[in-house]
């Protein structure tokens, strides 16, 4: 490397930490690996599956989300081996595993580099939890390129994903996919779990909405000694146990919460199960109730509950960045599988950021949380964009290609995003909230491009030859 070029790198310390960081995540033996364990009937020839994935890495992070700009851009520097359509053509068979394994493999191995002492505080009663927050995401907004789609009414919508958030990291650590969008979030738990399980040690913690609160999913997830805290619903029946009274106190704000003991189901279900009812009565909000298995109220007092449970509004933050900020708001491919795959890369890069945001962080002196990921990615992305215009193409490919060892990893992320330090990057506080809206949510047409498809198989088949 010449000294043009060593200057460079020394001036762009957070494209270089951004460089280790893909480097080390995204090692091409590691992405080969990815794909032959889950590729099913998909081969490769000319373009490898790496290949593909540093494509798309450009167009979202230099081209500003035109995979079209990076193939032309690849294709001019000889580094495209194939026409842009085949480079298409392959991301839409991508097999939705080969996607769910570069989001589990790919955020174990970043769990590995976050400084200690950095983690989202968790009670004292549940720190021997490893608190996971899942979640449902309808990836919206499919384009209408492919001909079946062209001429449909309303919007598209791409592959459905249920995501799975390790809240003491903040990193998304796995996603089932279904190809349809329409499909509802519970049938993808059975898949999900065993995900999760293979990536965390010791006791889990299961955290969901509403939705999955049914007489069906607690035998998932309290198998492998896990346990759950779920929003009560009213359409599971309750019935409390006459013989232990309900409770009562107020959290740390003052207010009030019961709890109870008892019976979700009716005492005809064989899946009846008895478990513990907290109830917290919001002045001015809505009430929040939350059903767990963990029956003891000494051992797991109900504030501790509470303040887990309302940790779950993170994931939402989760998917409301990974779509304004890491390019999902528009979709490169147009299939399902297209769709999946490049959900489950921005979800890579969105953990890549929270371990940024750690370091950054520690140089501060203040909480990860209080670091904007979106002001910190955008200083990424434009010094990465620079580097990629004014540095030599086998500089950059042989800098992508040889991964730092994780210890000297950290010392680096430590040094280059310790050093780039800036009061800018802390969070803007909202002192005056928008209040919600009162005005009614207009409804509009929509369908799953698989749906499309699928129709569009059906009608072919059907129609007569001549």
């Amino acid at each position: 490397m010449d000294g043009f070029q060593r200057e460079l790198l020394a001036r762009m310390p957070l494209g270089s930490a951004a460089l280790d960081l893909f480097a080390y995540v995204l090692d091409e033996r590691f992405l080969n690996g990815v794909f032959e364990a889950n590729r099913g009937l998909c081969y490769e020839r000319e373009l490898s599956f790496a290949k593909l994935v540093y494509l798309i890495r450009d167009a979202l992070l230099c081209h500003g989300g035109s995979a079209q700009a990076s193939f032309e851009r690849a294709d001019e520097q000889d580094e495209l081996p194939v026409a842009a359509t085949n480079a298409y053509g392959k991301l839409s068979r991508t097999p939705p595993a080969v996607s769910m394994a570069l989001l589990a493999d790919g955020a174990h191995r970043l769990a590995g580099l976050l400084p200690e002492g950095l983690a989202c505080p968790l009670p004292a009663s549940l720190a021997g939890f490893s608190v996971v927050a899942i979640d449902g995401k309808k990836l919206k907004n499919a384009a209408k390129r492919l001909k079946p789609l062209r001429g449909q009414p309303g919007k598209l919508l791409g592959a459905k994903l249920l995501v799975a958030l390790d809240v003491g990291s903040g990193l998304a650590v796995a996603m089932n996919v279904d190809l349809d969008g329409e499909r509802n979030d519970v049938p993808l738990v059975p898949g999900l779990l065993p995900q999760v399980r293979s990536k965390l040690n010791g006791l889990i913690l299961w955290v969901a909405d509403s939705q999955f609160c049914d007489l069906n999913l607690p035998v998932l997830f309290t198998a492998e000694s896990g346990h759950f805290l779920l929003r009560y619903t009213k359409k599971l029946s309750f019935h409390p146990d006459p013989a232990r009274p309900a409770k009562e106190g107020t959290d740390a704000r003052g207010r009030r919460f019961v709890e109870q003991w008892g019976w979700v189901g009716s005492n005809k279900d064989k899946r009846r199960r008895y478990v513990r009812r907290i109830t917290l009565y919001r002045p001015g909000e809505e009430e929040v109730a939350v059903i767990t298995d963990l029956l003891d109220e000494t051992l797991y007092p109900a504030v501790d509950l509470l303040e887990v449970y309302l940790m779950r509004w993170g994931i939402e933050r989760v998917f409301q960045q990974v779509t304004e900020v890491f390019a999902l708001q528009s979709l490169i491919g147009t299939s399902p599988n297209a769709t999946a795959f490049q959900a489950a890369f921005c979800l890579l890069v969105y953990d890549m950021v929270q371990v940024a945001k750690a370091y950054a962080a520690r140089a501060g002196g203040v909480r990860p949380e209080a670091v904007s990921g979106e002001n910190l990615f955008d200083d990424v992305k434009r010094q990465l964009t620079a580097w990629a215009v004014a540095a030599k193409p086998d500089h950059l490919a042989a800098y992508l290609t040889t991964p730092p060892p994780a210890d000297a990893l950290r010392e680096m992320l430590g040094r280059w995003i310790g050093g780039s330090w800036t009061p800018r990057w802390i969070k803007a506080v909202n002192k005056n909230p928008r209040k919600p809206s009162d005005k009614p949510r207009r409804s509009g047409a929509h369908t799953s491009v698989w749906r499309a498809l699928q129709a569009h198989r059906l009608a072919v088949q059907q129609k007569p030859r001549s």
